[in-house]
């Protein structure tokens, strides 16, 4: 039994000493960040390590990894006949924060906190001295006055004492003021520096992150080996800034993107990519399950379930649950196909109408949300971890514009600028604000929609106030014929230009529209025609949208301004009246 219990006890040393030399051998590098793809919420991480490897089997230990990974996305790639066997995460408590940048900042914190130690310690002594100094001073003066009384003292005397009191205060008095500078000075430079320290740990803690690699390789060569992961706490939305030039009929479309990184590493030099792509790491699909039905009586609240159903924030937020779990896979089986019994449940006992108007709605949302692209940014670019965001380019378009002014004197007394572009890049535009600026001057902000690669896009440029319209009804007249009553509206617009050029210009107003058979709205006439648009004519005009696409000529104004009159009846039962109705 003792020659039993001694040879396990050599078998665990000698697995001890065997594991103990693995990992001394074992090499440790950190790599260098080569590239970077920035998605919504994540982004996915590569770093290189060129080591040199020795033949067979080696252990290397990738340290230096951020707060945020997500841990199982890990994985490493390589070339050749090298293999990477394994890969495993690990953590391991610390107790400091070993970057380079985080040991200087915190020797210039400790060096301004033993100088704000120190001029506080010597402002106290100057305070102690003070008082000790009004003593002596009032002292003095006593004893002085004392003296001078029984004529002990000449003036002399007196005249130096008071100049020695004089010089002395004014002397503690400069110093308490440069003492006071400086120690506000040094509050506010620990201030700034705490500020920076918090920014460098965002995302960090006293834990040390990093990845072990079992590598083998057939003989002893130099190996690129690439690691890659996803982290958390990265994100980028579009901006834009919109720059027109009408007398070039130009706009030049600078898209931009607003990247805000707290992975807590550094991205310095890498080649960045952002994408609207869902990263996932689930290799098995999820798994249809069957649907079981039965009947039941309907609801009373059936209807308003059925309505908010198809309302667009209900589609959006089934969209956005759905893609959330399909980055899950399996994990999700169950979720997923609750969502698809619920779409389906809808289908079932909802109207065609219902149908048509929530597959609507999911075509607008997953239009917008839904688009798939990768945006490859030239150059090497560095971003640091910080909660500020950080502004990059992606591209600069410089589009072709037909300018024309907007009047619609219905809802605004102002006349707007507005272009069409066409987007004919090979770049496609997502949603996203937009900073508008019109001859070098900035008019307001705006929001692009997406426009793919070809599409058209109106976009409007803010205010032309050397344009005006006016808008007044010149008469109402009604009259009764049968059973029916009859109302005729007389209208007139008045366009006035205090420039020295013509302007092309759209101006819109409207007739009530009416699907009611028993209600007969007719336009009677107009001058000048309306716009022979195939796009108007067939959609907006059928509703009772009017539209003129005019030339007003230069220095048109008061009488000269050029005048657009409309005229239309309204014919309805007299014991009726008209009333708006909302969409």
């Amino acid at each position: 039994m003792e020659k039993k219990t001694q040879a396990l006890v050599l078998a665990v040393v000698v697995i001890a000493l065997a594991t103990t030399a693995a990992f001394a051998d074992a090499q440790t590098i950190s790599g260098a960040i080569s590239k970077v793809t920035v998605y919504r919420g994540q982004a996915l991480v590569t770093r290189t390590l060129n080591v040199d490897l020795p033949a067979g089997t080696s252990e290397l230990i990738v340290t230096d990894l951020p707060a945020k990974i997500v841990s199982e996305s890990i994985y490493a790639q390589t070339s050749g006949d090298i293999k990477v066997l394994s890969v495993r995460f690990r953590e391991r408590a610390v107790r400091e924060d070993t970057r380079e940048e985080v040991k200087q900042l915190d020797a210039r914190i400790e060096d301004v906190k033993h100088k704000l130690k120190y001029a506080e310690s010597k402002n106290k002594h100057r305070e102690r001295q003070w008082e000790m100094f009004a003593k002596l001073k009032d002292f003095t003066i006593t004893a002085a006055k004392s003296d001078l009384n029984r004529g002990l003292l000449t003036f002399e005397p007196i005249e130096s004492l008071t100049s020695l009191i004089e010089e002395k205060g004014l002397e503690y008095h400069k110093q308490f003021l440069e003492l006071d500078d400086k120690i506000a000075q040094l509050k506010k430079e620990l201030e700034l520096l705490d500020r920076k320290r918090k920014q460098l740990d965002a995302g960090r803690s006293r834990t040390e992150r990093e990845a072990v690699l079992y590598v083998s390789n057939t003989a002893k060569k130099k190996a690129t080996i690439e690691l890659s992961y996803l982290v958390n706490g990265a994100n980028w939305t579009p901006q834009y800034n919109l720059r027109a030039n009408p007398k070039q009929s130009n706009v030049l479309i600078e898209y931009n993107a607003v990247v805000n990184q707290t992975s807590g590493e550094n991205w310095e030099g890498v080649a960045l990519n952002l994408s609207t792509a869902e990263p996932t790491m689930v290799s098995a699909p999820p798994i249809l399950e069957p649907m079981l039905v039965g009947l039941s009586r309907p609801a009373q609240t059936q209807q308003a379930e059925q309505q908010r159903f198809v309302q667009i924030e209900n589609v959006r937020r089934q969209l956005q649950s759905r893609k959330y779990n399909i980055k899950k896979g399996i994990a999700a089986n169950a979720d997923l196909n609750e969502l698809a019994i619920s779409n389906q449940g809808f289908v079932l006992q909802a109207s065609s109408q219902q149908v048509k108007e929530f597959q609507k709605q999911l075509a607008v949302v997953a239009r917008k949300e839904g688009v798939s692209v990768t945006y490859n940014l030239p150059g090497r670019l560095s971003l640091p971890s910080r909660s500020d965001q950080q502004l990059v380019t992606i591209a600069s378009v410089s589009a072709k514009a037909d300018f024309t002014l907007i009047a619609t004197p219905l809802l605004t007394d102002y006349v707007y600028l507005q272009a069409e572009l066409l987007n004919d890049s090979d770049t496609i535009l997502l949603p996203g604000q937009a900073s508008v600026f019109r001859n070098g001057e900035f008019v307001g902000n705006s929001q692009l929609p997406l426009v793919t690669i070809g599409e058209k896009l109106t976009a409007g440029f803010g205010i032309d106030s050397q344009v005006q319209v006016a808008h007044e009804l010149e008469d109402k007249k009604s009259r009764v014929q049968g059973g029916n009553r009859i109302d005729t509206y007389h209208y007139r617009i008045a366009l006035s230009n205090y420039k020295n050029t013509g302007v092309e210009l759209q101006l819109l107003d409207r007739l009530p529209y009416t699907e009611d058979t028993s209600v007969k709205i007719e336009l009677v006439k107009t001058e000048p025609e309306l716009s022979k648009d195939s796009e108007y004519l067939r959609t907006a005009r059928k509703k009772g949208i009017l539209r003129w696409d005019l030339n007003v000529p230069p220095n048109t104004v008061d009488e000269d301004a050029t005048v657009v009159q409309y005229s239309f009846t309204m014919e309805y039962d007299k014991n009726m009246q008209i009333q708006p109705r909302r969409q």
